[in-house]
């Protein structure tokens, strides 16, 4: 009986430390998941990697960006779908630069954000890049531990 006592209270011990350990790491995951300067910083560093896709023609990584059936919606209603429109008019011929200071990043509850900025296409070989650009807006959603795009609007003068 001593025996069976002694294994019991190991195991509720085991148990509840096993509780206790999943709870703070959960606490810490939601935190690291709200903290405003963390998801900033993730979803520039997402936008930055979504222009080196779009400059380096790397299809594969944009679409890896986009959950299936992302369109950019543009000014006047139009349905682009972001990779075709990559492959058929920006690759070689365009770079996507974000407008320094112009990238604001809200969270949409625990798992998705909004990022609004100002974008322009210049000429690969345009420097200094004289385009105005365009204000976007990304709803982005973290899925599966990766974030991808799920919406993209194009507000002004499309480039």
């Amino acid at each position: 009986m001593g025996t069976l006592t002694l294994l019991r209270h190991a195991m509720y011990g085991t148990m509840i430390s096993m509780i206790a350990s999943v709870g703070f790491a959960a606490s810490a995951a939601n935190s690291h998941r709200t903290d405003g300067g963390w998801l900033r910083q993730t979803l520039v560093a997402r936008e930055a990697a979504l222009s080196r896709a779009y400059n380096t023609c790397n299809l594969h990584a944009l679409r890896a960006s986009l959950f299936a059936g992302t369109a950019i919606i543009t000014p006047d209603g139009q349905r682009i779908d972001p990779v075709i429109d990559a492959r058929d008019r920006i690759c070689a011929r365009l770079d996507r630069q974000l407008i320094p200071g112009s990238v604001s990043v809200r969270a949409l509850g625990d798992d998705s954000a909004l990022v609004t900025g100002m974008q322009r296409f210049c000429g690969v070989k345009a420097r200094p890049c004289a385009v105005q650009g365009s204000k976007f807006v990304h709803l982005w959603t973290l899925d599966h531990g990766h974030w991808r795009i799920g919406w993209m609007r194009r507000y002004v003068g499309q480039n």
